[in-house]
């Protein structure tokens, strides 16, 4: 004879084992979505640039740290565009903050195109720059944590 509950139980069991792999796998897809954030945020304790990018680490007058990285292309390469709004959708998915207004566009072979986006203490920057004399284009993205303020 036949259990009828046999099957009600696997049935049981068998939900939260999907919700929780379902769960598993959206934290991995929004890790892998956020990894250049990441990589970018941990280079100076890592030395794990994002794939394809040169970095350095940079410390400012006002005890600001931070990193900048960058992808070059040739001039004008529709690519650039692509990865800078790639990586724009990335931060601000990523990262919750105030986006600052567009900067002014510049059309000569020296352009450059610049957002920002400001969380706390916790500065990005996305920016394309056309470097007519040099016959590329370069694609930066930056992260700076601005200095603590005396409040003396």
């Amino acid at each position: 004879m036949k259990n009828p509950w046999r099957k009600c139980w696997l049935s049981l069991i068998a939900q939260p084992m999907a919700l929780v792999a379902t769960f598993a796998h959206a934290g991995a897809d929004s890790a892998r979505q956020c990894e250049r954030v990441f990589a970018v945020e941990s280079y100076a304790s890592t030395g794990t640039a994002p794939a394809g990018s040169a970095c350095n680490t940079f410390v400012g007058l006002s005890a600001d740290t931070g990193v900048s990285c960058y992808w070059e292309f040739s001039f004008r390469n529709d690519a650039a565009v692509l990865l800078a709004d790639a990586l724009w959708s990335e931060i601000t998915g990523c990262r919750a903050g105030t986006q600052s207004e567009p900067d002014q566009r510049v059309n000569h072979p020296d352009s450059y195109d610049l957002k920002e986006l400001t969380a706390g203490r916790d500065v990005y920057r996305v920016s394309v720059k056309d470097k007519g004399g040099q016959n590329r284009t370069l694609v930066f993205v930056r992260f700076e944590r601005l200095g603590e303020v005396d409040s003396n």
